[in-house]
């Protein structure tokens, strides 16, 4: 028949030849999309066959091409759990045979910790499995005993509760941590210095549940409280007490605490849209967040407050192992406690001081372009640059019922927005399942000033 069909097109005008060619081909396409009636994993260790089937996102009696099953490695690859994957047909008896190789990545880490810097010096020791029982579940069990911050973190979380659209997460959070508090700054192109420390006690315990719905767009519901409580509040080595209070007859001896202690009960909505998606280690897609939180009155919260985040995050790979990131993010929030206040620099604002702005609104943004230097059995070097931005400063009166302000806290003006440039480096590890690593170096362009990071799980997808 294809025989026959090739010869008339050759006897035929090339434009009329073209065009039938051409629909011949899109017919063909179309023709060569199958029935699964059988799915075969093989080469998973350790993930269960169903758990695999379900992130594959295919079932018997579903029509696969060329194209699905593209989709279908593209989503066992971007869950991090599979160093190898390839996913092809075989024809049977009514239909085809989907067969999904899938070679596991070690998923867990058991790893000590040692800090030796200006500020913090101390050791911790951590507990991590990304695939608790086969069924990609998260375990995270993380403890730090050090001179400017003490925790404990532990977190569990099912993506897919037996292998549904359904969700949950319990997660605690216990901190003890020295809290710096910058200056208001008097000018833009100026640095600001440590004005008040404090010890600050937050001891927090979460619940999430949430739905995914067709793999794009996710629900979560989440219901929080923490005992929040401060001590040792002092003045800065080279601060003065106007610097807080603005009166420079204020009683050096009583420094006024940066909040109320009590309770922070509250209930928060995420939404998300995304269709991001991870090909070891360079990432793609769209995504977009929303989230409301508001504080629990009724149910013992001591503070009375919400607060209101929308965020951005577009990826493209360009020359397959070139990546570009841009991210953006809004946040207000009404009567903010100091625990819960927006803040900018470290990570967020590299080539700034961590935590160095504070406010109750946050317009912030950042571009990233990397790309691999080197590729040796999996282990991947990559070189990047980025530019971040933000814009962060009180907007309302605040609450000074359960807040005290620095002096000059709710001053207006440029000298709020700040801009840092830099590079760094990323190591991944196609073999583990473990984040990126690596170190950035900041400049801080108003303040002239460098910053050196350790950078850690900094892809944010």
């Amino acid at each position: 028949m294809l025989s026959r069909v090739a010869l008339r097109l050759d006897s035929m005008p090339r434009h009329i030849a073209f065009v039938i060619a051409l629909l011949l081909a899109l017919l063909s396409s179309t023709a060569q999309a199958s029935e699964v009636v059988e799915i075969r994993v093989f080469d998973n260790s350790k993930t269960t066959d169903d758990t695999v089937i379900y992130i594959a996102g295919v079932d018997k009696g579903d029509e696969v091409d060329a194209e699905e099953l593209q989709k279908i490695k593209e989503r066992l690859v971007s869950s991090g759990l599979f160093k190898e994957v390839a996913v092809y047909t075989t024809d049977t008896a009514g239909g085809v045979r989907l067969n999904i190789e899938a070679k596991d990545k070690h998923s867990w880490a058991v790893a000590p910790t040692y800090y030796n810097q200006p500020t913090n010096k101390g050791f911790g020791f951590g507990f991590g499995e990304n695939n608790l029982f086969g069924e990609n579940k998260k375990l995270l069990l993380y403890g730090q005993v050090a001179t400017g911050e003490t925790f404990f973190v532990g977190a569990l979380q099912d993506p897919q509760m037996w292998n549904s659209p359904f969700k949950a997460q319990l997660d605690v959070y216990l901190r003890s941590a020295r809290i710096f508090e910058f200056a208001s700054p008097d000018g833009w192109f100026e640095q600001t210095d440590k004005v008040r420390k404090t010890r600050l006690t937050y001891l927090n315990a979460g619940l999430a549940m949430g739905v995914n719905f067709y793999r794009v767009v996710s629900l979560d519901f989440r219901l929080r409280g923490a005992k929040v409580g401060y001590k040792d509040t002092e003045l800065v080595e080279g601060a003065a007490i106007e610097d807080i209070t603005g009166d420079p007859n204020s009683d050096p001896a009583d420094i006024p605490e940066p909040g109320a202690e009590g309770w922070d009960v509250s209930g928060d909505i995420d939404l998300k849209i995304s269709t991001l998606a991870n090909w070891y280690g360079i990432t793609t897609g769209t995504r977009l967040s929303f989230s409301w939180e508001r504080a629990l009155v009724d149910l013992g919260s001591d503070f009375d407050y919400w607060m209101a985040s929308a965020g951005f995050l577009k990826a493209v790979r360009l020359f397959e192992k070139h990546n570009f990131i841009v991210k953006s993010g809004l946040n207000y929030g009404k009567d903010l406690p100091f625990q819960q206040e927006f803040t900018s620099g470290g990570m967020g604002l590299r080539g700034y001081r961590g935590n160095q702005f504070r406010g109750d609104f946050k317009a912030s943004g950042s571009a990233e372009y990397s790309l691999e230097l080197l590729n040796i059995k999996g282990v991947a070097f990559r070189a990047l640059a980025f530019y971040d931005t933000a814009y962060t400063r009180f907007l309302d009166d605040g609450n000074e019922a359960f807040r005290n302000y620095l002096d000059g806290y709710d001053d207006k003006g440029v000298k709020w927005w700040r801009n840092s440039v830099g590079v760094g480096t990323r190591l991944y590890i196609r073999q583990l399942v473990l984040p990126l690593l690596g170190v950035d170096v900041g400049y801080a362009v108003e303040a002239n000033a460098f910053e050196f990071f350790l950078a850690i799980g900094l892809t944010d997808t």
